[in-house]
């Protein structure tokens, strides 16, 4: 019985270590900027760019998910400051937001830019997280 008991014991750690893999590779280049997937969002990992320059990195991702345009908006102006991002512009300030994005803006912390854009498609939002070194 105690054997039976150690298989499943092994069984159910294997099956859940494998399960916390997956959803780090689901969040791959959010995960190197130190910034959360908001929830009810997933990163798309074929438009993720990441170039290292002696001036810095530069990360560009995108996640989609069924969330309005206005809740990622609120979200991220929430968590970046409790990250040391400072949000330097957005709709408040005047920030204009690059082509058919709704909600946008930017934040600092250290010597980086970030620049979060988000856009509504039908009943979804898509945000792109674009990194650049001041």
């Amino acid at each position: 019985m105690n054997k039976l008991l150690n298989i499943i014991s092994v069984s159910l750690y294997i099956t859940c270590g494998s399960v916390s893999v997956a959803q780090d590779q689901q969040n791959v280049m959010l995960a190197d900027l130190a910034i959360p997937l908001m929830d009810g969002t997933v990163e798309n990992l074929e438009a993720a760019l990441l170039f290292d320059s002696p001036d810095g990195r530069i990360i560009n991702a995108e996640a989609n998910g069924a969330v309005a345009a206005g809740e990622v908006y609120q979200y991220y102006q929430a968590v970046l400051p409790s990250l040391g991002w400072n949000v330097s512009q957005d709709l408040s300030s005047g920030m204009a937001c690059e082509n058919n994005s709704t909600f946008c803006m930017m934040a600092v912390r250290e010597e980086e830019n970030l620049t979060l854009n988000i856009e509504v498609n039908n009943s979804s939002s898509r945000i792109t997280y674009a990194l650049s070194p001041n």
